[in-house]
């Protein structure tokens, strides 16, 4: 009977045991997946302190943007920006998307695109008009990024030939170049005609 007493209360005790270390490892778990979460998050931060900034705010852009648009008068007005999770998209003319990617600590714009959905066509004028609302988009672009900074209409006929601007019809537009301490790329895809604008870095 004191036999089987103590083979039970032997049983007892690693059970016990074996219950509270896999408590631990739960604990361990649960520690290590908030970790990789912790990690994951500063590695966005950190990429998005990479990438720099445009030097304004969202709110800075709505007045930038709705400045430039009165003078060109190529988009709407814009009336507020809504940031979510460090992101926002604006519909801004018949076709035409402003989009970018915001420091939600500081509220400065990281990354600011055009995106111009394509429209393809044999047409001749519609090809001219194609290739004026290509250009128009471009000048938006850099008026909104270059408030601080005198453009001179040299620079910006460089810089819209290295991005590729005017190409032939059957080539794609795919290029970067660099005006004011800001790097612009142009690109074709899926989605149409991308312009975008970020902070150079090196």
């Amino acid at each position: 009977m004191r036999k089987r007493l103590i083979l039970m209360a032997t049983i007892l005790l690693s059970l016990s045991l074996l219950v509270s270390c896999k408590g631990d490892d739960k604990a361990k778990d649960k520690e290590n997946k908030k970790d990789d979460a912790k990690t994951k998050i500063q590695q966005v931060e950190e990429q998005i302190f990479e990438l720099g900034s445009l030097g304004f705010t969202t709110d800075d852009l709505v007045k930038n943007w709705n400045k430039a648009q009165a003078e060109m008068k190529d988009s709407d007005k814009i009336d507020e920006i809504k940031v979510t999770n460090g992101e926002f998209k604006k519909d801004v003319n018949n076709g035409m998307i402003l989009e970018g990617i915001v420091n939600e600590t500081t509220n400065e714009v990281v990354r600011l695109s055009i995106v111009k959905k394509d429209v393809e066509s044999d047409n001749l004028s519609t090809t001219l008009d194609k290739y004026e609302d290509t250009i128009a988009a471009f000048f938006l672009l850099v008026a909104v990024t270059n408030t601080d900074e005198a453009v001179n209409d040299g620079d910006i006929g460089k810089v819209t030939d290295k991005l590729g601007l005017l190409r032939e019809k059957d080539k794609k537009i795919n290029g970067t170049a660099t005006l004011n301490n800001i790097t612009y790329k142009a690109e074709e895809n899926e989605r149409g005609l991308v312009l975008s604008a970020v902070e150079k870095t090196d």
